[in-house]
Parts: C-alpha cells; sequence; structure tokens
C-alpha cells in the first residue's frame, strides 16, 4: 500500500476490499477475524476502506474497516479452533517490560530513544492499577534475563526493540536485545523462542516487522508469531514494517491504557481503541502509523 499520498492510498485500499471482502458483511456483526492465507497473510485488513472515497480527503477522514469493527487475526485454523474452546483470559496481573535502547555494534542497527519512554509510560500505568511490573532497560534487557524461568510468571511480556524475520529460514528470524556474555550474543532467534515457557495472556513485539514469515500452505505465517504461541503466548501483538519510536510508544500506551481501564474489555477492542485515537489526530492519521499493529489471538 502507498502510504505518502492519501489519494493513491485510497484506491488500492478501496480495491483491495472490494477484492477480498465482496460480500457484505451482516448488520449486528462487531468483531471480524481474518485467517489469511499466503501474501494476504502481511495485508492489515483494518486500513482498507469500506466505501468509495471523494477526492482530497485526508488520512483521518477515510471509512475504513478499523471503524465499524474489533480485528484480530490467527495463524490457522486449527489454532481458532483450539483457542475457541478454551477459557479466554485479558487480566493483567503482572508485567514484564523490556527495551534495549542500544544494541551491539555487530548488528549495524540504530538505537532507539523512544522505547525508553515508551516502557517507562507503560510501567506508570501499569502501577497506577497496582498490577506487578518488571521493567528492563539497557543492558539489563539481555537474553539471559529473557531465557529465564521466571518468564513464565507474567501475563504480560512487552518487546520495545527492534525484530526481523527470515523468510528463507524462519528458525534464524529474531529480536534484538542486548549480549551479555560470551554465550549469548543478543539475538533471541525464533528456534531459541520454542524453548521458552511462557504462560503470557499478552506478548507485545513493539518492534518492527515482527509478524511476518514464511509463508506455509494451509497454516498461516511460519515466523515469530508462530514460535512465541508454541511458547505458551495466548495472545500477540506483532508488527508488519517498520515504524517511527515515537508514533508506537504512543500507540502502546493507549493500548494498555484501554485494556486496564475498561471493564471486560477484550485485547482486540484496547487495540482498536487504540487506532481509532491515532487515526483522530492529524500527526498520526495516516495507516503507516497505526496499521501494521494486529493482534493474533482474541
Amino acid at each position: 500500500m502507498f502510504f505518502s499520498n492519501a489519494n493513491v492510498f485510497t484506491v488500492s485500499a478501496r480495491n483491495l476490499y472490494r477484492l477480498l471482502i465482496p460480500v457484505g458483511i451482516p448488520s449486528g456483526v462487531n468483531s471480524l477475524v481474518f485467517l489469511p492465507a499466503g501474501r494476504m497473510s502481511v495485508i492489515p485488513f483494518e486500513a482498507l476502506l469500506t466505501q468509495p472515497v471523494k477526492e482530497q480527503a485526508s488520512f483521518h477522514q477515510l471509512p475504513y474497516l478499523i471503524n465499524k469493527f474489533n480485528i484480530r487475526y490467527e495463524l490457522s485454523a486449527g489454532l481458532l479452533l483450539q483457542k475457541s474452546q478454551g477459557e479466554k483470559k485479558t487480566g493483567i496481573t503482572s508485567a514484564q517490560l523490556m527495551a534495549p535502547i542500544q544494541f551491539p555494534a555487530k548488528d549495524n542497527l540504530s538505537p532507539l530513544p523512544g522505547t525508553e519512554t515508551e516502557v517507562n509510560q507503560i510501567q506508570e500505568l501499569l502501577h497506577s492499577k497496582q498490577i506487578a511490573c518488571n521493567i528492563l532497560i539497557n543492558q539489563e534487557a539481555n537474553e539471559t534475563s529473557i531465557k529465564s524461568e521466571t518468564l513464565r510468571n507474567y501475563d504480560l511480556i512487552h518487546f520495545a526493540t527492534h525484530g526481523i524475520v527470515d523468510e528463507d529460514n524462519p528458525d534464524l528470524s529474531r529480536i534484538f536485545l542486548q549480549n551479555d556474555s560470551e554465550a549469548e550474543d543478543g539475538n533471541l532467534f525464533s528456534g531459541e523462542i520454542y524453548n521458552l515457557h511462557l504462560n503470557a495472556n499478552l506478548v507485545t513485539l513493539s518492534a518492527c516487522q515482527t509478524g511476518l514469515g514464511k509463508i506455509s500452505k494451509g497454516e498461516g505465517v511460519i515466523g515469530l508469531s508462530r514460535a512465541l504461541v508454541y511458547a505458551g503466548a495466548k495472545n500477540l501483538v506483532v508488527s508488519f514494517w517498520s515504524v517511527a519510536d515515537e508514533s508506537t510508544s504512543q500507540l502502546m500506551t493507549t493500548f494498555y491504557q484501554h485494556l486496564i481501564t475498561t471493564k471486560e474489555t477484550t485485547f482486540a477492542e484496547a487495540l482498536r481503541g487504540a487506532k481509532l485515537k491515532m487515526i483522530r489526530q492529524q500527526k498520526y492519521a495516516s495507516p503507516f502509523y497505526w496499521a501494521p499493529f494486529v493482534l493474533i489471538g482474541y
């Protein structure tokens, strides 16, 4: 999609909606779940346009699908069926927040100074609701800490860092952390994530391109997402492309605010609320800022 020009974007987003959702959505429906296949696995459906648009419309005026529905995704039909039969928990009683900020020279990555503000704001928000919160910043946000058994004690795990997906070899997809020893290089590979023991209701990857992965026929996208689900994460928030850390910080803080202040809200409802707030703002109304972050789960 093209996000720099609203007029160009509207043509693509409207055409995609008509192609992918040709049948009208029945009245009374307020939530949609997508199980996209192939290259459709990297389309943020919430940014599609449900109605024709007049020329010269601004981004904050467009009829996005997210305006009408809570939207979530699943990696496969098998996982959707499995989750539909289990208990759905959205409560957050404890959290682990991580922001390496700086990265080893070998990784050739730009620092993310905005992520320190992000995790500090989230920590303050969680503490205001008496939610236990542990925060790891800079050197403390290292690979050894992530691999510790204490990680299973948290309902929420939030990574504010870089991440990439290797489409040719999904096991080499990774989350970038600090390297704290010769034994750990600071790269938490997808293959290593499979060996983690998680019990989190939600894992958020506030990072770059963490939702992508190798296309596997019939079973959705393989990458960091599937590894985290296998490790025990019940729900994920991941991203489809690189986003400025300032806007990401705002979206994430608003997301958690909705989640912990609105009684019995779902993750999908909370994420939608955060996106709608971004759309109402001129500065971050473009889907470039809010559309890449999607919920896998409920």
